[in-house]
């Protein structure tokens, strides 16, 4: 019974120390029981962006319309009546016409021996294209533009226009005048730039 108590210790011992060898080479030192950096696979943290932020950006400044040039086909004036004395009331300058155009104004003299007003119709080349002779109208309910100089001989002056052969949009400056000097030169003269079209 002695033999088999010693042979059983020995076997125990030999199972520990066996276990205590399988113990070393699992678990090993610490060197041995981490992995080696070379052994670990890189891992890449990647972020999705957020929205995007908008940057302030400088608006540009509107241009501006551009100023209507005012029509060129009136030469200077060479005689401007004053506004108290003759008045165009239509039609207004650079306005766009059909054929026939009216023309009415009034004249604060033009009654006196029926004189009435002359029409000089002048091209872009200052040619005189049309002279016409705009007698006065009664002015029978009829009321005067209210700062024109009123006196007994003060009418009014209307008549319809028309210029022959316009086959496209044409400028043309009216002038209307009241007399004329012995050499035949306009006095006392209102201009009216205007497009006549056909």
């Amino acid at each position: 019974m002695g033999t088999n108590r010693i042979g059983v210790l020995h076997v125990a011992g030999v199972v520990i120390v066996a276990l205590g060898v399988l113990a070393v080479s699992c678990g090993g030192s610490d060197s041995q029981a981490r992995p080696r950096t070379s052994d670990l696979a890189d891992v890449i943290i990647t972020s999705t962006p957020g929205a995007p932020t908008a940057l302030p950006r400088r608006t540009p400044e509107p241009t501006p319309a551009p100023t209507p040039t005012p029509l060129q086909v009136c030469a200077p004036n060479p005689d401007p009546a004053p506004s108290k004395i003759l008045r165009v009331q239509e039609p207004h300058a650079e306005q766009q016409v059909k054929i026939p155009f009216q023309m009415r104004g009034w004249g604060s003299n033009i009654g006196q021996d029926n004189r009435g007003v002359a029409l000089g119709i002048v091209d872009v080349r200052q040619t005189v294209v049309q002279v016409l002779n705009l007698p006065p109208q009664p002015n029978t309910y009829r009321l005067p533009p209210p700062d024109l100089e009123r006196k007994h001989n003060t009418r009014p002056f209307a008549a319809d226009v028309v210029i022959s052969g316009i086959k496209e949009p044409t400028s043309y400056c009216l002038w209307v005048y009241l007399e004329t000097t012995p050499e035949g030169r306009p006095r006392g003269v209102v201009q009216v730039p205007i497009v006549v079209v056909p």
